[in-house]
């Protein structure tokens, strides 16, 4: 059955406001070895981004994965935003040369480099200071969205037991429940959690 595309998960699945990206690549002959190294490469990078950028991107995760004896790589990632702003952001945000850095090992790079001539070549979708930066990945991207659509398997079957919660949701209730232990564990704040009003809060922190 042809995946009909959509504005929130292009041609992906959603589950609440979740959607899934999974993308095939062949890697180049001889080059099983040099994708690994740069897919690890790219998560390092991510693991250094500040977790309020990727967030804001709608990243909720992502993974490569080498198969076939080698020859083939599968991107999977997830996302929270619609697909259009998290192809953009994800660019605008990671830097496209880290995702040139696994992309060029695979025997798509040809057709992807096409597109990176086409939007002015690298410099202009790496180079931050050019005034034009951010309007001109905006403004180029659709070759390059064609691209991973043309690739993309879209599953078969999608869960995802937090679809209902934005990653924003799930730090704000991580910060919240650190924040009233701090309270729980304060002397000083018994008087006041013996109130009537904060005994749902207690019996939630019980649970």
């Amino acid at each position: 059955m042809t995946a009909v595309l959509t504005k929130k998960a292009g041609k992906g699945r959603t589950d609440g406001v979740v959607s899934e990206l999974a993308t095939y690549f062949h890697i180049k002959p001889g080059h099983e070895q040099e994708v690994r190294a740069a897919v690890q490469r790219f998560v390092e990078e991510l693991r250094r981004q500040d977790p309020a950028q990727t967030i804001r991107t709608g990243l909720r995760d992502t993974r490569h994965v080498v198969f076939d004896g080698g020859r083939m790589l599968l991107w999977a990632t997830t996302f929270e935003t619609e697909w259009d702003p998290y192809v953009d952001d994800a660019i605008l945000t990671v830097g496209f040369e880290h995702f040139a850095d696994w992309l060029q090992h695979t025997t798509e790079w040809d057709e992807l480099f096409a597109w990176v001539e086409e939007a002015g070549g690298m410099t202009a979708l790496t180079d931050l200071d050019r005034p034009d930066f951010e309007d001109n990945v905006r403004n180029s991207t659709a070759r390059l969205k064609k691209i991973l659509q043309d690739g993309q398997e879209q599953a078969a079957a999608y869960f995802n037991p937090l679809g209902t919660l934005t990653m924003p949701q799930v730090v704000k209730a991580q910060q919240l429940h650190a924040a009233f232990q701090d309270v729980l564990d304060d002397p000083a704040a018994e008087e006041a959690l013996a109130h009537p009003a904060l005994k749902p809060l207690l019996t939630q922190a019980a649970a």
